[in-house]
């Protein structure tokens, strides 16, 4: 009786969150030192105190990772949490990657995380504050698809963007951003010194989307819904190759033109009666 009372008893504490394990006291220190280094601020002796107070109080609560994330995301983490709660520390714990994000934004981030998903804090994680510039210029439904791109590539659409020349150019660049199947390929396709000086039209929209998804789709679009243009198109496509291939046969006739006019000169210069040698010696 007393063995399984000692052995429920063990298994509780082991379940405890931090009480199983204590906190190192330099592992929380050094993490406040690192978390105010990353927040820019000089602590002073009571501060110290209570942030190293604060984050080993939230350790015991939701795991020593807690204290990680104040080294990695600052001492906005602390008072993020102290706001937010259960909701923050469990969305922090599992996007470490987005910590410094979550410690500046939090308040923006969790109700856009509850909106449109995890998602949100993986595109947080490539740059801190892209998540809720692309959710207010782009709309929610673009957070997902820019979560798997770049930040580059996430930074170049909304700029694109803010520069359409109207609402439905606008709509038609994430229309055919979303349908490409290269969309990295789609945006490095845009002209964009000119689109700074003339703006976004959906006629340079069309023409990246060709470009970058390959202009044998297209044709095979437009010989399927417009056969009545697709002689048109074909012949201006093939029009360089038609003229590549005439320069091609002038210069392999130029010789034997050449030889047939100076022949004929030969001829034409020769006394009467008399054939002309059909080579010089000079030319053997």
């Amino acid at each position: 009786m007393k063995f399984r009372c000692l052995s429920l008893i063990l298994a509780a504490v082991w379940l405890l969150p931090g009480v199983a394990q204590a906190i190192p006291a330099r592992a929380v220190t050094e993490a406040v030192e690192l978390g105010a280094k990353i927040s820019g601020r000089t602590l002073s002796p009571a501060a110290r105190t209570a942030a190293e107070t604060a984050a080993r109080t939230a350790a015991r609560q939701y795991g020593d990772d807690v204290v990680r994330l104040v080294g990695r995301g600052g001492l906005e983490m602390l008072e993020q949490g102290a706001r937010h709660g259960d909701e923050f520390w469990r969305l922090a714990l599992r996007n470490p990657e987005a910590a410094r994000s979550l410690a500046l934004h939090g308040d923006q981030l969790l109700p856009l995380v509850r909106r449109v998903g995890p998602e949100v804090l993986v595109l947080e994680a490539k740059a801190p504050g892209l998540a809720a510039r692309v959710a207010a210029e782009l709309g929610d439904d673009m957070v997902a698809p820019l979560a798997r791109a770049s930040a580059d590539d996430a930074s170049r659409l909304l700029g694109y963007a803010a520069k359409a020349d109207s609402p439905a150019t606008r709509a038609l660049l994430l229309e055919k951003y979303r349908a490409s199947r290269y969309p990295a390929r789609f945006l490095e396709a845009f002209n964009w010194s000119r689109i700074m000086a003339t703006g976004l039209s959906a006629a340079a929209i069309v023409a990246a989307y060709k470009i970058s998804d390959g202009i044998e789709s297209g044709v095979e679009t437009l010989a399927e819904k417009h056969p009545e243009r697709f002689v048109e198109v074909l012949g201006t496509m093939l029009a360089p190759f038609r003229w590549g291939l005439l320069l091609l046969w002038l210069i392999l006739l130029y010789p034997l033109a050449r030889w047939s006019w100076r022949l004929g000169r030969k001829f034409r210069s020769a006394p009467s009666g008399k054939a002309p040698e059909t080579e010089r010696k000079d030319d053997r």
